[in-house]
């Protein structure tokens, strides 16, 4: 585990901290020619050699992993280069990077497959599919249904300006997803912190509207959102 967090760790100091603005700009520009991913895929490689010796694994194999990282990190990246910027492939990019480490902490810890179909048992168990059913379902699936039980008032709310595209669902998701982690912890007073803070900066435009029929909206939808978020934490709790 030491080995395979320092190498997340250095990671993410050349992907995030280390890596400047303009090589990204000349790898975006220039792909495979770019003198940017080459400096880029340097710090990488000189990171995890300081990684790998320092959790003392700085043998051949340990030489192997360095030069596989470093060439699929350069092979992954001029394939990000040809892509959109959207969230979408940045977490498919670096998915990519850390399947690849984590491959190599695993080759070079010795780690044999029935120690790790071992390890992935003891996470399925209920209490792990439990947490993880909530969250998914705290989601879309609960965003699905609260906008169904709203249509009917929306439709009364046709020519109000709704604001960013997908933010007040994006809120949602994040505010559940908060709501469960408080109950999940015990920490009730978060969820109150939580309702507090969307109704202070949900009541100036309430306040400036002056409209009963959004203000009752606004309580509908985020009343909901809360219910469904506490059941899903009661429930998770229960079992």
């Amino acid at each position: 585990m030491a080995l395979f967090l320092l190498m997340i760790a250095a990671h993410i100091l050349g992907d995030f901290y280390i890596q400047k603005d303009n090589w990204v700009t000349c790898r975006n520009n220039h792909h495979f020619a770019s003198w940017g991913l080459g400096k880029h895929v340097l710090s990488h490689v000189v990171l995890l050699f300081i990684a790998i010796g320092l959790a003392g694994f700085l043998t051949a194999q340990g030489w192997i992993a360095i030069v596989v990282i470093g060439f699929s990190h350069l092979l992954i990246d001029v394939w990000k280069s040809y892509q959109p910027n959207k969230l979408s492939y940045f977490l498919l990019d670096q998915l990519f990077h850390i399947v690849i480490i984590a491959l190599a902490a695993l080759a070079l810890s010795g780690i044999g497959l029935a120690e790790i179909k071992t390890q992935l048992y003891l996470l399925l168990n209920v209490k792990y599919l439990a947490i993880t059913c909530a969250y998914v379902i705290a989601c879309r699936p609960v965003s699905i249904a609260i906008t169904i039980a709203l249509d009917n008032y929306t439709a009364q709310l046709a020519d109000k300006q709704t604001g960013l595209a997908s933010a007040g669902r994006w809120i949602g998701y994040i505010e559940r997803c908060l709501i469960i982690s408080f109950v999940l912890i015990g920490q009730f007073a978060g969820v109150g912190f939580l309702l507090a803070a969307k109704t202070i900066f949900r009541f100036g435009d309430l306040t400036k509207e002056k409209d009963m029929k959004l203000t009752e909206y606004m309580m509908l939808g985020t009343l909901l959102s809360f219910s469904c978020a506490l059941l899903l934490g009661w429930w998770v709790n229960k079992l």
